[in-house]
């Protein structure tokens, strides 16, 4: 089993503590190399550590975590970033992850979230650790750009892929992803006949369509495993799914 060094950027001292004690507790193959409180003080460890991890509090005394992450890009790959944040769905988080093509906590961070977004990390790193083979770029898989690698996934692992500006974020049936590649793009090299374009940001996997709510403007996508995803329509893309499901009755 892998062992990954981690640092924490978090100013508050009990967040701080917590978190450390979660991670030694929990996830013992998490080394803690450092932990910082500030902008200055993180820069410098990070350089100096290149930590395979990076626990980041969304908001940094001394400056801002946008430009942290812009300075660290200058000098080192980005490292996995998870950040902890108080805040949910602000712009700022948005970009950040944009920048980053990273995971986000809240806080106070609950154990069962720390795990997944760690499983995430290991479970990317394993992709990526494969060599591609003829099969994987030729058959059912397709690349797709990653910040820290390529990806390769096939259109039945895809449950819906929602666009957020020059990137977007992908649910699959094993998890979540985010590729750095533009909706059309994902569009044509999946396919028509196999993805909906539920509006301007929204590509829903045709075989997973599994109730329309007309009254509420959602679609409920069920995958063959049984799991359950609930997606908010615009007029146009509740328009594009019940001419679908129209088409298939």
């Amino acid at each position: 089993m892998k062992n990954y060094r981690a640092i924490i950027v978090e100013d508050e001292r009990l967040p701080r503590l917590s978190l450390i004690r979660k991670l030694e507790d929990y996830h013992p193959d998490i080394d803690v190399v450092e932990c910082c409180e500030d902008y200055s003080t993180a820069l410098k460890a990070i350089l100096r550590n290149r930590p395979d991890i990076l626990f980041l509090d969304i908001q940094l005394q001394g400056s801002t975590t946008l430009q942290l992450l812009c300075e660290l890009k200058e000098g080192m790959p980005l490292p996995h970033i998870i950040f902890t944040t108080a805040y949910n769905n602000s712009e700022y988080l948005l970009q950040a992850i944009r920048l980053a093509a990273a995971d986000y906590l809240l806080k106070p961070v609950e154990v069962s979230e720390l795990a997944k977004a760690i499983q995430r990390i290991k479970d990317r790193d394993e992709r990526n650790a494969l060599p591609p083979t003829s099969e994987m770029i030729t058959s059912d898989k397709f690349p797709f750009r990653t910040l820290d690698g390529t990806l390769f996934i096939g259109r039945k692992e895809i449950v819906f892929v929602r666009a957020n500006g020059n990137y977007s974020h992908v649910t699959l049936t094993t998890g979540d992803e985010i590729i750095l590649e533009r909706l059309g793009i994902i569009e044509t090299r999946l396919g028509v006949e196999h993805f909906i374009r539920a509006g301007r940001n929204l590509l829903i996997n045709r075989q997973m369509i599994y109730k329309v709510d007309v009254r509420h403007k959602s679609c409920l996508l069920r995958t063959p495993d049984g799991k359950e995803y609930s997606v908010d329509l615009s007029a146009g893309g509740l328009d594009s799914v019940e001419k679908f499901t129209k088409q298939r009755m």
